[in-house]
């Protein structure tokens, strides 16, 4: 058996910045701050990764418990999401994605996943849109950690639990950007960088990948076809 699990934002599908959107609107509504996540680099962490620096960031005080203050914020920006993500004029599946997982979701030895740092409404919301949920019934997500590692161990824990036997080896961490990498490989997993986000594919070599194709349609015989790695 092997286990794909796939990141979400800029590996499966471009929202257009909608989630940036959206937070920003949460902070707004929360908060009264504009422009709340401006000068804050998103790409590879987790969502309440993010709202934490932002709190950090802007020196934000009085708001009490910060886990409290989180999950408010969060909860907030999964009702802006579903408006940002419907109306976002450059969402998009990206390319090769909808073939790679026709091809290994009709295969009995490859399980699919999600390891992605957005809470799970969130994950949800976004690949809705494209018609993506069904490939996957479970993941790791944001709202199961803050560290990026531990959301990758919870996938292959719930992975198992569903009777996947995949073994390190045979487990693939998928993503975008250098965090990917780094949480799959400290997980004990094989990685695969994919260059269709914010970071070239000589930044994602750099951290050691096991495999880095620049999208999933010109990289689809690496990935799973002839010469595939997986």
């Amino acid at each position: 058996m092997k286990l794909l699990l796939f990141d979400v934002d800029l590996t499966l599908v471009s929202t257009g910045g909608a989630g940036l959107r959206a937070l920003d609107r949460a902070f707004e509504e929360i908060l009264g701050i504009p422009g709340a996540i401006e000068g804050v680099r998103p790409h590879g962490k987790t969502d309440p990764a993010i709202v934490r620096e932002v709190c950090s960031k802007r020196k934000l005080a009085d708001i009490g418990d910060l886990d409290a203050f989180t999950g408010r914020v969060l909860g907030s920006y999964v009702e802006f999401l579903k408006e940002e993500v419907v109306h976002s004029e450059n969402y998009r599946v990206l390319p090769g994605v909808r073939d790679i997982l026709d091809e290994a979701g009709r295969r009995e030895d490859v399980m699919l996943g999600l390891a992605t740092g957005n809470v799970e409404a969130g994950a949800r919301i976004k690949l809705e849109r494209g018609g993506l949920n069904g490939y996957f019934s479970f993941g790791g997500f944001g709202s199961d950690s803050e560290d990026r590692t531990q959301v990758v161990a919870v996938a292959a824990r719930r992975a198992s639990a569903l009777g996947a036997s995949a073994t390190p080896d045979h487990t693939f961490v998928i993503g975008d950007t250098p965090r990917d990498i780094l949480a799959g490989k400290a997980a004990g997993f094989r990685t695969i960088g994919v260059g269709t986000g914010n970071y070239s594919t000589e930044a994602l070599s750099m951290t050691g990948a096991d495999l880095v194709i620049e999208d999933l349609e010109v990289g689809r015989d690496q990935f799973c076809g002839t010469t595939r790695i997986v």
